[in-house]
């Protein structure tokens, strides 16, 4: 599919259409690669940056996940899309963190009154 210069959507949003279509009607199933920016590149005879415009876009609708390494898969319908809140984990970390340094902000206190003020030597 090439891409048309009347079609008043933009030329990412035309790709990621063919794309989403292909999604929907099972040419790529759930976990699937999808084309790299390269196979797109060449397929659609566009540029690089357009076409990693059009796999993000995929991945904005909730139709794919990217992984930073290995490319952009189609996202199974159990997958959650990313909602931008931060996982349990993360929250969990984050308290530890805070009781961290709580706990080092106590006892750079306790030190400071146990040298005595700066200078009195």
């Amino acid at each position: 599919m090439t891409p048309t210069a009347d079609d008043s959507r933009q030329v990412n949003e035309q790709i990621a259409d063919a794309l989403q279509r292909d999604i929907e009607s099972g040419k790529f199933k759930a976990g699937a690669k999808l084309p790299s920016v390269r196979a797109i590149v060449k397929d659609f005879v566009v540029a690089a940056g357009t076409a990693s415009k059009a796999l993000q876009l995929l991945e904005q609708r909730g139709l794919a996940r990217q992984d930073s390494t290995r490319g952009y898969f189609v996202r199974s319908q159990a997958e959650e899309p990313e909602t931008g809140e931060p996982s349990p984990e993360f929250v969990a970390i984050m308290q530890e963190i805070e009781g961290i340094r709580t706990h080092l902000a106590r006892l750079d206190e306790r030190l400071s009154q146990l040298e005595g003020p700066k200078g009195s030597e």
